[in-house]
């Protein structure tokens, strides 16, 4: 019982320790999701999706090529935006040793990087689900990066999901401004 105690008392302190920090592991590829938006937005059956050059990749995402009839169509991303952990937050993103949650979505562009659509696949954080609107995800639609998009302005504030809504603004905006940098 003694050894139960102690193995208990080593092992609970390290494990509360790692599940504190969520690991960066790869962004699940939300295949499914991503053709039943571009069959609904492009309106293309059959495209194919290629990855940009590892060299113009942000940190926390992908960019890709949505061709069809080898023709370019449109860009894809899929990223991942860091969040509030419950308990308190964390303002440095790409610190990452901070601890986190998060939530992965995608977004897809025409060629000439406007958004058509942006929608979250995986939400791991705790609080501000509200961030998955589609009404309030629909705002983002038609932005190219040509003017700064603040929060509580041009963006709608969101009640309940503070946090997360601004990470996804400022998130957006940088993944349109590298797209229009990089016109591929």
């Amino acid at each position: 019982m003694r050894r139960i105690i102690i193995l208990f008392i080593l092992f609970v302190p390290l494990w509360i320790l790692q599940s504190a920090f969520i690991l960066n592991d790869d962004i699940s590829f939300p295949d499914r999701k991503i053709h039943r938006a571009i069959k609904k937005i492009l309106k293309l059956d059959s495209v194919e999706i290629m990855q940009f050059d590892d060299t113009v990749q942000p940190l926390t995402g992908s960019f890709y090529y949505l061709k069809s009839k080898n023709v370019l169509q449109a860009y894809l991303y899929v990223g991942r935006v860091n969040s509030c952990r419950s308990g308190g937050c964390a303002i440095n993103q790409n610190d990452i040793n901070l601890s986190y949650e998060f939530f992965d979505y995608f977004i897809i562009t025409d060629t000439i990087a406007s958004i058509k659509t942006v929608q979250i696949f995986n939400y791991q954080a705790t609080q501000g689900h509200e961030v998955m609107s589609i009404g309030w995800l629909r705002q983002f639609v038609g932005y190219k990066g040509s003017q700064e998009l603040r929060y509580g302005k041009e963006i709608e504030a969101i009640s309940g999901a503070t946090v997360s809504a601004k990470a996804l603004n400022v998130d957006l905006q940088s993944v349109i401004k590298l797209l229009n940098e990089n016109p591929y």
